[in-house]
């Protein structure tokens, strides 16, 4: 019997008194016995309108080992004071927690416990130090609180309801020396066929030809000379990159092996390259082997730039539950394409579906550089018009 249960077998037996005796005073005690109950669950059911909690972070897209500060904000608009509250909440195991009153770690998930002492309608708050150590994705969408009980000592949990969810990048494995000028086709050699102009650079005016978009056009010279002229740019010809990942199933039943370390290490892989292109302005456009809202793999259209950049990372960081699809149609897909630019492929295992494969891009006029990640530092090879590769740079 729990003291609830005591509470009303009391005032049962109180009121059974004062039927028979008549006494008020025991009609009124008796009463109070069934009161106290229905007035603690009527402030449980209606504590949400008047306690609030705050959760706010000084970041939301962090790398793998970045401290992240928290304010935990509990708000008391009530004119009943809470002391002794306590705040449980819970976060993937490979999230630290450091400014809690107590921290334990239970079916891979860490569970953390935060006391509070909340004036009437006042607020008090707490700082976390919050360390994620993997990539993916943190949410927090509930924290149970612990009051005072009211009944000896039976806690009531009351859910509050809180929106946080922080972004964690892949941490970019370290990559070996790429040199642009091998990797890249020759077709990316400045030619007429593929002269580009770069808009951040400015060789000189020339007259207006109808056609030229009005915000090339050089007011200053114009004022000069009376006519319109258009601004001159230096030339350009870098092509985009063509990254493909290749994604293993998390499990094989026939080989009965797991492959989420090395799946981890293309996606590092993956996104170390994204930080080179970034950091060179190179464009490129990404090619998954995991399917993507029913298409047989994901593609990412060619880009630059910080935007493409982090959609790439977030991406990346998001991978999770995917379905995996073969490798070799993504090739023959390229195979078909007129343009011949660089395909970069990372992959942690090359068999010989994957050698032919590369031996028909190879015949059809492309260049092929593949990033091997199937040991822990990477290892580039360039191949040429033979199968064999001509080159192989390890990373340091």
């Amino acid at each position: 019997m729990n003291t609830k249960q005591t509470f009303h077998v009391t005032g049962f037996l109180l009121l059974l008194f004062a039927l028979f005796s008549g006494s008020w005073f025991l009609w009124l005690f008796g009463g109070l016995f069934f009161f106290m109950p229905a007035a603690h669950s009527w402030w449980i059911a209606n504590m949400n309108r008047w306690v609030k909690l705050e959760w706010i972070a000084d970041q939301t897209r962090v790398m793998p080992g970045t401290p992240v500060q928290v304010t935990v904000r509990l708000n008391n608009r009530s004119w009943l004071p809470l002391p002794a509250t306590w705040l449980r909440l819970t976060l993937p195991d490979h999230v630290t927690i450091e400014g809690a009153d107590e921290v334990r770690v239970s079916n891979q998930r860490t569970i953390v416990r935060l006391r509070m002492d909340l004036p009437m309608r006042q607020s008090a708050e707490r700082i976390l130090i919050l360390t994620p150590h993997k990539r993916g994705v943190v949410w927090l969408t509930e924290v149970q609180s612990e009051t005072l009980p009211l009944f000896a000592d039976e806690m009531s949990a009351i859910p509050l309801r809180v929106s946080f969810s922080m972004l964690v990048y892949p941490l970019p494995l370290p990559l070996p020396s790429i040199s642009i000028e091998d990797t890249e086709p020759d077709g990316s050699r400045l030619s007429r066929q593929r002269q580009q102009e770069d808009v951040t650079f400015q060789r000189g005016v020339r007259p207006y030809i109808p056609g030229d978009r009005i915000k090339h056009i050089n007011w200053k010279a114009t004022a000069k000379t009376g006519s319109l002229a258009t601004r001159l740019f230096e030339h350009t010809a870098r092509p985009d990159w063509r990254i493909v990942g290749h994604i293993l199933p998390s499990y094989e039943p026939l080989q009965q092996r797991h492959n989420d370390t090395v799946n981890e290490r293309t996606i590092s892989c993956l996104a170390a390259l994204s930080v080179f292109c970034r950091k060179r302005s190179l464009g490129y456009e990404l090619y998954l082997s995991v399917k993507q809202r029913g298409r047989d793999h994901y593609h990412l259209p060619a880009g630059s730039g910080k935007s493409h950049h982090l959609h790439v990372m977030t991406q990346l960081a998001q991978m999770h539950h995917y379905v995996t699809t073969p490798l070799p149609p993504i090739l023959r897909r390229l195979e078909e394409n007129p343009s011949k630019e660089t395909i970069l492929l990372i992959t942690p295992r090359l068999d010989e579906a994957m050698e032919q494969a590369i031996d028909r891009l190879l015949r059809r006029g492309h260049k092929v550089a593949v990033l091997d990640v199937s040991d822990e530092q990477a290892v580039l090879r360039r191949y040429e018009s033979s199968r064999a590769p001509i080159g192989r740079l390890i990373a340091r």
